[in-house]
């Protein structure tokens, strides 16, 4: 029987991320602009496999790649990061997933392009049979998962944690709410909380969330996260950061979250880890390239723990 501390899925994107100074602006059409900075690296759900990897976790990644040169640059990141890819399937076909963006002090937007779900086979699925056969102590994914595979995964004692991400159907849908009933942490960023609940704040957005799921966190990016718990309310401050771009952010506080969790920390402390992976993720240009180590969270969790951490210090 194969094991693995953190089974996941889903289709890497490759980040061409463009970096902007807090007073540039955005070209408008037929204009053009040059970036302060710019990188190319692995994104999405590969910013939580190279996070838990580099936190000495054993990751069990199920993905799909194609022939196409994002793929393969993909696959030697992997490689490089000795990330295990007995669970990659490969394609003979393109599968770009890109994603370019663009990147201020402030804030961030996108532009992706993934094909279209009809013209690539269909996306391989963490089953109840895998969950059987690896027995990882963690189970994370977006909510696409089945109920039947939360529920059984909680039967077998595994840690079920769902990042909602943003899909506003799925978001909004009765199949997920349902879903959601059977996981043990649902942490959507903000704007997907509010979306998700139709509510007007946090507080109520976390009114709405507590009663489907038992533990629920909102991550509130430079302001650290909420989270509610065991009929309790947890407010934890982020760590002081000097951020450089901010793009997978709360990929890598999910990695944090899950890391403590393994480690058999408290609800608190696991938030804490969370914010630590997440803010140092943000003092470089790329979600999966920051230099975190189990050492270096400790650290910072003995600080956070004894009350030495200030923000801006």
């Amino acid at each position: 029987m194969t094991t693995v501390d953190v089974l996941l899925q889903g289709s890497p994107f490759c980040d061409l991320t463009f970096t902007f100074n807090a007073d540039s602006e955005l070209p408008t059409l037929g204009q053009e602009v040059y970036a302060a900075d710019f990188a190319v690296n692995p994104g999405g759900i590969f910013n939580i496999v190279a996070a838990l990897s580099a936190l000495d976790l054993r990751v069990g990644f199920l993905t799909q790649l194609g022939n196409d040169m994002f793929s393969r640059f993909i696959g030697e990141r992997m490689r490089a990061l000795q990330i295990p890819m007995d669970l990659v399937t490969w394609v003979d076909m393109p599968l770009p997933v890109v994603t370019a963006g663009v990147s201020f002090p402030h804030d961030r937007l996108f532009i992706s392009y993934a094909p279209p779900p009809d013209s690539v086979p269909p996306a391989p699925q963490i089953t109840v049979e895998m969950l059987e056969d690896y027995r990882p102590r963690a189970l994370f994914s977006y909510g696409e998962l089945g109920s039947a595979v939360y529920r059984r995964a909680r039967e077998l004692g595994v840690f079920t944690y769902v990042d909602t991400a943003w899909h506003p159907e799925r978001l909004r849908s009765a199949g997920q709410r349902e879903a959601l009933r059977e996981v043990d942490v649902v942490a959507p960023n903000r704007p997907e909380a509010l979306e998700m609940t139709g509510a007007a704040t946090v507080e109520e957005a976390l009114d709405c969330l507590a009663r489907w799921v038992d533990a629920v966190v909102v991550k509130l990016g430079a302001e650290g996260c909420r989270a509610r718990a065991n009929g309790r309310e947890y407010c934890v401050p982020p760590i002081p950061v000097r951020a450089i771009e901010t793009t997978g952010a709360g990929d890598n506080f999910n990695a944090g979250f899950i890391y403590g969790r393994l480690r058999g920390y408290d609800f608190e402390d696991c938030l804490r880890c969370g914010n630590i992976v997440g803010g140092l993720s943000t003092e470089c240009v790329g979600g999966c390239v920051a230099a975190v180590t189990p050492a270096g969270v400790e650290a910072w969790l003995q600080k956070m723990r004894e009350g030495n951490v200030r923000r801006g210090a």
